[in-house]
């Protein structure tokens, strides 16, 4: 009998530890991804730094006004590398007489800020009904306006290693999907804020062409005519 209550004492005793040692791995697991995660961030944040005092994600082009309707061609450009145009320029056409801009504006830090076009809209328009233009740089849910803030240090030499680039593609393409689903508390817990930023123009002209100048240490938005 003795015996008995001995090998179970032993067997508990076992059973106890294996437990420990799992939960001990599973914590380190958890404190590793974590780190992981804020280290990414942190990466992501510092090649944002980078980026210029000005970016143009988007341009358009008036092509007609009349009849109540507006009709416009978006093109949306890298934010790294001034001039240089993601996939295809795209014309839409909108009811109403005011043409609204919509952006997702993320921060990162109090001079750090992303920004994602989201979609168009007129003043006979709701925002919720807005035309999306996400297709515009969406690369197998990549945002590919931000290409050369992953691939920057082919350019100036930085020291992020492959995985590095890797994880920072991921973080990108991550926060993409929360934008494009409109998770703003999702990503207000991650990232600090995602606001909408609308803005709108009344006195455009035929024929120009506008781009949205955004600025990245300051989370601000202007429209302006090339």
């Amino acid at each position: 009998m003795k015996k008995d209550v001995s090998k179970e004492k032993v067997v508990f005793k076992k059973v106890v530890f294996i437990l420990f040692a799992l939960l001990v791995v599973a914590g380190a697991g958890f404190f590793a991804w974590r780190y992981w995660s804020e280290e990414t961030v942190m990466k992501l944040e510092a090649q944002v730094a980078r980026m210029k005092e000005e970016i143009v994600p988007v341009r358009f082009e008036i092509l007609e006004k009349k009849d109540g309707k507006i009709k416009v061609k978006v093109a949306v450009y890298d934010c790294g590398e001034e001039g240089k145009r993601v996939g295809s320029s795209q014309v839409f056409e909108l009811d109403g007489e005011e043409l609204n801009i919509d952006f997702q504006v993320v921060k990162f830090s109090d001079s750090n800020y992303l920004f994602f076009p989201v979609g168009l809209y007129t003043d006979r328009m709701a925002l919720a009904d807005s035309l999306k233009i996400f297709d515009l740089y969406n690369n197998e849910d990549f945002p590919a306006i931000y290409d050369s803030l992953v691939l920057a240090n082919a350019a100036d030499n930085s020291s992020l290693s492959t995985g590095s680039q890797q994880a920072l593609q991921e973080e990108l393409a991550n926060l993409f999907a929360i934008v494009r689903n409109d998770k703003r508390s999702v990503s207000k817990e991650q990232y600090g804020m995602a606001v909408h930023d609308m803005k709108s123009i009344s006195q455009f002209k035929k024929g120009f062409v506008y781009k949205v100048l955004c600025h990245p240490r300051t989370g601000g938005i202007e429209i302006v005519k090339e």
